[in-house]
């Protein structure tokens, strides 16, 4: 990831101009992501609370900053800005849960949990079988994979659902060049959750509903 703020992959291995979309989706500068309101999701109200409350925590963040950009290190609002674990982090925290700092060590956490699901590396869109689990509030992992085969988990991010007006699949989290229709963007916000191209170096590799919360 490039861009006006410097990034830092969080590379851990598992082995060790101001323009209204519509009245729910906002964008307020060329750069900054885009954000949401609950209302505008198709499947917020039927969630469990403790669901809701995740996700309306999430998004409530994004609303109660200036502009938080993609910062290396960041996992406070405090320090000007999130990386992609900073962000879930703060978040999940501020929800009550209490989970690890990293974007690896929060995959292992769900994995030790029974939390996780692998995506399989055939999965070329979200209608594949291995997201048939998958709900809103579930945290996603990234991860590329090295020259001697490690995987390392470099991206995380919190699935929302899907927009009520055309059923976009929609996620919130700290990056610094993923985009939401068709804007790229820098910083915590609402971007476009999709499987990358089979030809991505950056795999999904897996997701799941962080402890603390039920799972239905």
């Amino acid at each position: 990831m490039k861009g006006m703020i410097p990034s830092l992959l969080l590379m851990l291995s598992l082995s060790g101009a101001g323009q209204s979309l519509d009245p729910m989706v906002m964008l307020d500068a060329k750069t900054r992501p885009a954000r949401i309101k609950t209302d505008a999701l198709a499947e917020y109200a039927a969630l469990p609370a403790a669901r809701r409350h995740l996700i309306e925590t999430a998004i409530e963040v994004s609303w109660q900053s200036p502009w938080l950009p993609y910062l290396a290190g960041g996992a406070n609002p405090t320090a000007g800005g999130f990386d992609c674990s900073g962000a879930m982090y703060f978040v999940m925290r501020k929800a009550g849960i209490d989970p690890p700092r990293s974007s690896g060590a929060q995959m292992e956490w769900l994995r030790k949990n029974g939390r996780l699901h692998v995506v399989s590396g055939e999965a070329g869109d979200l209608k594949h079988a291995s997201f048939a689990a998958l709900k809103p509030g579930d945290l996603l992992f990234w991860a590329v994979t090295g020259p001697a085969g490690a995987v390392r988990v470099h991206h995380v991010a919190m699935y929302l659902g899907t927009e009520k007006k055309d059923g976009r699949p929609v996620m919130i989290d700290s990056t610094d060049g993923r985009s939401y229709r068709g804007q790229k963007a820098n910083g915590y916000g609402v971007h476009d959750f999709r499987v990358p191209k089979a030809e991505s170096a950056s795999k999904l590799i897996g997701y799941g509903t962080p402890p603390g919360i039920g799972v239905e």
